[in-house]
């Protein structure tokens, strides 16, 4: 018998074309399933948990707002993004002063940097003060609104945020 007459003798599964054809196949699957577990296992952190809920929330549940807009709330924020600080002004005739404020400040698609900032009230004139954790880079959207929840203000911000004034006002 000649060396190619064995060769054909053999079974499908001891040629040696067999490894040429499945190793590409192996590779897929081995990478496929890889890839399914680091997607499941993972979290991407992309988008705030409650995101979705929130913004519904905030433009389904028209109270809040509406109650910002019968009290003429606004608000004009000043940030120094260099030294963190934070001061707000609230205007409007409130039927109760807050003595705290929180500021949302909401990253579009990153999570991580989101902040929740807590304003405290400075005296009896409706000015407010609070500390960035984390200088901001890229587009934000700050929500205030006070510890009760019965009124909120949004505004959309984009950079560059070094001695900035910003107005919020309820969505009208």
């Amino acid at each position: 018998m000649t060396e190619d007459e064995i060769q054909a003798a053999k079974p499908w599964y001891k040629q040696p074309w067999l490894l040429f054809i499945l190793t590409p196949i192996f590779a897929v699957v081995f990478y496929g399933f890889g890839f399914l577990y680091l997607s499941i296992v993972t979290m991407d952190g992309v988008v705030k948990d409650d995101y979705y809920r929130i913004a519904r929330g905030y433009e389904l549940n028209t109270e809040k707002n509406q109650n910002a807009i019968d009290q003429n709330i606004i608000a004009e924020l000043s940030l120094d993004d260099l030294t963190g600080d934070i001061m707000v002004k609230l205007n409007g005739q409130l039927t109760t002063v807050p003595e705290f404020l929180t500021l949302d400040i909401v990253h579009p698609t990153h999570q991580k940097y989101d902040q929740e900032i807590t304003l405290k009230a400075i005296g009896s004139q409706q000015l407010y003060s609070g500390s960035l954790a984390n200088p901001l880079k890229g587009k934000r959207y700050l929500f205030l609104f006070p510890a009760d929840e019965n009124w909120h203000l949004r505004k959309e911000v984009l950079p560059p945020y070094e001695q900035r004034s910003f107005e919020l006002k309820p969505n009208l």
